[in-house]
This record gives structure tokens, C-alpha cells and sequence, in this order.
């Protein structure tokens, strides 16, 4: 080949390498303005809507799509209605569409309306595979259930659906908030907790994909790479089964880095995991929710506007925020709300790709029951 001929295709290719960004229809981009709160999953301060600014300013200026409540904000079952019945009604009031009211009721530890509330105590998942009577399983997650259903609650951030084979692993087997080291086990008992969920009205949660059950570390403490310790044939049994059924209402990721699976970034932020694994190889085509952004895997290492930002390029459909209230005082929803308008209108963000996943928080929404 001659040599000019053959720096020519050099040239080429290192331009065809290079990523251009094109500034997107500014009319496209103001249509989108007003739904882009929609993104955002965010926890706050308090356990009332009158007189929160800080609430306030997320239903209706920052016009999020779902809260999710933690023990910090719920002092009875009472309140706990009058709060997500205040907050829904505001919701609609501000934005013309309904609210996604979530929390973390898995049973045991990991259960947000807990005895200290004055609610009964549950079983953990642990314990019910245990028992192993997918029944009983069923039932617990009617009465769970049932419990979120007459607070106010539509959205339950659970099963867990992490095998837990690593007897060391801190933050899932530890919590005894995995069903089975047996991956069939969890895929059994996590299909009669959904079964239950469905009953009560409630929508679920598989987390947290591709897996955490193997891990040594916790995400909520910093970096954790699962590189030598995962094993996607095991892990991933459950995701394939509960898809294929059709039953995986949402799935929540894991900030988990596998450098097998992206040698980059964990999960939460990969397009490898998140595009590649779960909606190729196993056919999602529901939304994905991220873990909260917050966590030290994510915020200290990435930054959390820089990773909202990622996460939702990646493929990733909700930004979860557990602390709406960053240590400066800023809000964490409009930080990252920010941060997606700038790379919108610089053409760093497909505007299609925010368009997706706005369509997969509208499809959610629409199966929720009336109120």
C-alpha cells in the first residue's frame, strides 16, 4: 500500500475514533425541561409536608418523580399516611402525574417501618429461606405488603436477588438479607415474595444486579471490586428466571466493579452491564434504578452529579438520591439536574436516551393503582 494511501486510513480511523457531539434542536431540549425531575428518586429530611421547603422544592420545583422514606422520616403508621398522601396530592398538584412513593421493605434488618415506628417485627430473607416454605414467603410478603399498600407506599425496593455464597460478604450475607447461597433457592422464594407484593398492589425491585453477594467489601463504604469473587452463571440465575417470567418489575443496580464485565466502571455506570448484560443478554426491558448515588462507591470516587450523569448514559433510568441534602447545603436533586441540562444542551447527553428513560418512568407510573 502506498504510503500516503495508508496514512490517509490512519487518519481516518483516528477520526472515526474520536467522539463528536452535535448541540441538540433547542426546542427538543425545552420540551424535555419540564419532565427531566422525573429521573430522580430522592430521599429528604423530615416527616411532614407542611412547612418542608426542602420537600417542597422537590415535588414542585425540582418536580421529582418518586421519594423514597427511610426511619428518618416516619414516626407512626399514622403519620406515615398523612405524610405520603400530602406529598402525592402536592406531587400531582405541581406536575400533573403521579408519585412513586419507594422504600427498602425487605423484612428483618433492611425494613423502613420497623418496631421503632410501632410497626410488628418481619422476617428477613434470610430467615424465610431458612424455613424454606415459599408459602410462608408469599404470606410474609402480603403481610409486608399490605403495611406499605395503607402508608402510602407503591414501590418496594426489594427482593433481594443477590446469592449469597460468600459467607464473609458484610453488607448481604452479614444482613442476613439474602434468601439462599443456592441461586435456585433465592429465584424461588424471591418469585413468591414478588407474588405477594403484586397481591397487595405494591410494585418490587430486583436488586442488585449483577450481583453483591459475593463481595468483601461494602459499596456503601467505598470501592468494591468483585473482579476474582463474582459468578455470573450463579448470580445472574435469578435475573434470567424472574425476567423471563415476566415478573421483574424494576431492577436496582449494584456498585459493584467487575473488571471481567467493564474494566472502567462498576455497574451502576456501565453500559456494558447495564445495556450489554441486562437488556441484551437477558432481554429487560423494564426500568432500571440505580443504588443510591450517595454511597461511597459512587459519590467518593465519581462525585455524584458526574455519576447521575454516567449512570444515565449508561442505560440507567431513575438516579436515586438517599439524602437529598448535601454536606454544604445544596440540594443533591438540582446539582445533578444541572449537571444533566448542561450536557444536554452541549450535545454530551443523547437527548433520545433521556427520552427512553422517561418513557420507562411514565410505563412504571401507569401501573400505579389510583390515588
Amino acid at each position: 500500500m502506498p504510503r500516503l494511501a495508508a496514512a490517509s486510513l490512519l487518519a481516518l480511523g483516528l477520526l472515526a475514533g474520536c467522539r463528536t457531539f452535535t448541540p441538540p434542536d433547542p426546542a427538543r431540549l425545552a420540551a424535555l425541561e419540564p419532565e427531566l425531575g422525573q429521573l430522580l428518586l430522592v430521599g429528604f429530611q423530615g416527616t411532614e409536608l407542611e412547612g418542608n421547603a426542602e420537600l417542597e422544592r422537590l415535588l414542585c420545583e425540582a418536580r421529582v418523580g418518586g421519594v423514597v422514606l427511610f426511619t428518618r422520616n416516619i414516626v407512626s403508621a399514622e403519620q406515615l399516611a398523612g405524610l405520603t398522601a400530602a406529598m402525592r396530592a402536592r406531587a400531582s398538584a405541581c406536575t400533573g402525574t403521579k408519585l412513586l412513593v419507594a422504600v427498602d421493605a425487605e423484612g428483618g434488618q433492611v425494613m423502613r417501618l420497623d418496631p421503632g415506628a410501632g410497626f410488628t417485627a418481619t422476617l428477613s430473607a434470610q430467615e424465610l429461606g431458612e424455613t424454606n416454605d415459599f408459602t410462608l414467603t408469599e404470606l410474609e410478603a402480603r403481610r409486608i405488603g399490605r403495611r406499605l399498600r395503607e402508608a402510602g407506599i407503591n414501590w418496594n425496593l426489594a427482593p433481594v436477588v443477590d446469592v449469597g455464597y460468600n459467607p464473609a460478604n458484610p453488607v448481604i450475607v452479614g444482613a442476613a438479607r439474602s434468601f439462599s447461597a443456592n441461586p435456585l433457592l433465592v429465584t424461588a422464594h424471591a418469585r413468591a415474595f414478588i407474588r405477594g407484593m403484586r397481591e397487595e398492589g405494591v410494585l418490587t425491585a430486583l436488586k442488585h444486579f449483577p450481583g453483591h453477594g459475593s463481595s468483601d467489601a461494602d459499596s456503601h463504604r467505598g470501592f468494591v471490586d468483585v473482579t476474582f469473587t463474582a459468578n455470573q452463571e450463579a448470580e445472574l440465575v435469578p435475573y434470567r428466571a424472574l425476567i423471563a417470567e415476566r415478573l421483574a418489575d424494576s431492577v436496582m443496580t449494584a456498585h459493584v466493579f467487575n473488571r471481567g464485565l467493564d474494566d472502567r466502571f462498576p455497574a451502576t455506570l456501565s453500559r456494558a452491564a447495564i445495556v450489554g448484560l441486562l437488556r441484551g443478554e437477558l432481554g429487560f426491558e423494564g426500568p432500571v434504578v440505580t443504588d443510591d448515588l450517595r454511597m461511597g462507591a459512587i459519590e467518593e470516587r465519581y462525585g455524584l452529579p458526574s455519576a447521575a450523569v454516567r449512570a444515565l448514559a449508561a442505560g440507567a433510568d431513575i438516579l436515586l438520591i438517599a439524602d437529598d441534602r448535601l454536606p454544604d447545603g445544596r440540594s443533591g436533586a438540582q446539582e445533578v439536574l444541572t449537571r444533566i441540562r448542561k450536557r444536554l444542551a452541549a450535545g454530551r447527553l443523547d437527548s433520545e436516551r433521556v427520552r427512553e428513560a422517561l418513557g420507562r418512568v411514565s410505563a412504571l407510573k401507569a401501573r400505579l393503582g389510583g390515588d
